[in-house]
């Protein structure tokens, strides 16, 4: 690689970190991502594996600082940098790997314009793989900023319902890809003018998918439902007194007074006194739902047998918790803290601000409400595929997503989290109420439109009918599969360029003997 050269994939990667955050909310210029994977695809191209991985360090650190900045808002650079120095890692070795299959690839076969489309394949596959890796390893992953995500606002979005997140994030790749591989020389003895005319092929394939409707279902009945945003002051560090989280909810949720409800939605926490175990929580649950003469699902801290769970509870007026979801996958070094002994040597500080350790939840992931049955996803439960999987093979019929995002004020990371939800509901095939403590609240049907939403730091309440969905879409259904595709793909991929790299480092040296 030539000094020139270089530095020309080094400026590639860079702006194409950049073009990533670009098509992520607030900004959500959903073709930047696009144009994101074209410039790093080209900064990889045919590289070594080291540079490869530099380069993706420098594409992952040109992403992630800037769209997880919202981590520092209240917590300092320190937990912001060690997430985004897991999430650069991750993209630099996807880098490596990359580089090394658009290197080594072998031409395995007479049908040229086949080797472009299955070397896009396993480039889509190690992208694809790179983001299933990161929601997974280490300490349960952190399945965010997914390139499916940047497309919720484009034509492409209704696909997620028919090939999952995973899915979609597969196609962009393989995409942009494969017109590269055919423009930069994987089928280079094809003429350059029939080369042109597959690749035109490839982005004309690619536009008619815009044209695919979300998978088609009719509602199997409806409900009326209240949500409740208190406009809460509900961060880590806030001044407040237990209790008044609870209050603020009380107060917001009499706007509803008069409205007929079956059932009403409170966020996260909502109940920060557990009603389970004060007098006082209790007799303001049975308030509220007596005014409203509806159950409420609301989040509460619960204990049981000295284990402690972020817990949703559904309360009925006189009879208190007739059903509850523990959060199966609480959030590492601020739900809970992995290996406490070890970071409390290194920042002491920050890990004694995490003084309750919740216990992962074992049962199931709805409750029943009003005669429907209701998934549940507590903050960033929502960003997980397995849980979305769970939910409807539980019954889910509409989704419950209750959050605290106060500790991330006004920044990208509510914005953000409202995205997933979105693309989470096309791909669901369900309604989707996310309620906050702050907002941006909203409620959103299958086809990720918004039904109602509530502006973020506002203390109000909206009565809204959610409909109520059973059909199982494809990405459900088959969405393990479409990954296992890719994963394979790239696993066959990277084994063949590295014995094809075997095969002529042993060729070269036999040659010198």
């Amino acid at each position: 690689m030539t000094r020139n050269s270089a530095w020309i994939a080094v400026l590639a990667a860079l702006f194409g970190g950049l073009a990533l955050d670009l098509s992520t909310p607030a900004l959500a210029i959903w073709p930047a991502a696009w144009l994101s994977v074209a410039l790093m695809l080209f900064a990889f191209w045919q590289r070594t594996p080291g540079q490869g991985f530099i380069l993706g360090l420098v594409a992952g650190s040109a992403f992630w600082l800037p769209n997880i900045s919202w981590l520092t808002l209240y917590l300092g650079p320190v937990p912001w940098l060690a997430l985004a120095s897991v999430m650069i890692l991750w993209m630099g070795l996807m880098g490596a790997g990359i580089s090394a299959v658009t290197r080594w690839f072998p031409r395995f076969t007479r049908i040229k314009w086949a080797r472009s489309v299955t070397l896009g394949l396993v480039v889509a596959g190690i992208w694809v793989t790179r983001e299933a890796l990161q929601s997974s390893w280490p300490y349960g992953g952190f399945a965010w900023g997914r390139l499916a995500v940047t497309q919720v606002n484009s034509p492409f979005a209704n696909l997620a319902s028919w090939i999952g997140f995973d899915g979609l994030s597969g196609l962009i790749v393989l995409t942009v890809a494969t017109v590269l591989a055919f423009l930069l020389g994987q089928s280079s003895d094809l003429d350059k003018k029939v080369r042109l005319r597959l690749a035109s092929s490839v982005v004309a394939i690619t536009l008619l998918l815009t044209f695919v409707p979300v998978f088609p279902q009719e509602p199997v009945g409806q409900r009326r439902v209240g949500a409740v945003q208190g406009n809460s002051d509900a961060g880590i560090f806030s001044n407040r007194q237990p209790g008044d989280i609870l209050e603020d909810h009380v107060e917001a949720s009499l706007k509803l007074k008069g409205e007929r409800l079956d059932f009403l939605v409170w966020p996260e926490n909502a109940a920060d006194i557990d009603p389970t175990r004060s007098a006082r929580a209790a007799a303001d649950l049975d308030f509220v739902t007596e005014q409203l003469d509806a159950p409420l699902v609301t989040g509460t801290i619960t204990r049981e047998d000295n284990h402690d769970f972020n817990s949703s509870i559904v309360w009925e007026q006189g009879r208190g918790v007739v059903d509850q979801y523990d959060k199966r996958r609480p959030v590492p070094f601020a739900e809970y803290m992995p290996n406490r002994a070890f970071f409390r040597a290194l920042a002491p500080d920050l890990v004694d601000l995490v003084q309750l350790d919740y216990t992962p939840g074992s049962g199931t992931s709805v409750v029943e409400v009003a005669g429907v049955t209701a998934g549940v996803a507590i903050c960033f439960d929502i960003i997980f595929d397995e849980l979305a999987v769970d939910m409807v093979s539980q019954g889910a019929e509409l989704v419950l997503a209750q959050s605290n995002n106060a500790d991330f004020g006004r920044t990208d990371e509510n914005e953000q989290q409202l995205a997933i939800a979105r693309l989470r509901a096309i791909e669901m095939g369900r309604a989707i109420v996310v309620i906050s403590t702050v907002g941006h609240s909203a409620v959103i049907d299958a086809d990720g439109r918004f039904l109602a939403d509530i502006e973020p730091f506002t203390a109000n309440a909206v009565a809204f009918t959610t409909p109520l969905y059973q059909a199982t879409t494809p990405a459900i259904l088959l969405g393990w599969f479409v990954t296992a595709v890719f994963i394979a793909a790239a696993s066959l991929g990277l084994v063949a360029s590295l014995a094809s790299r075997l095969r002529h480092s042993r060729g070269s040296s036999k040659r010198f003997r």
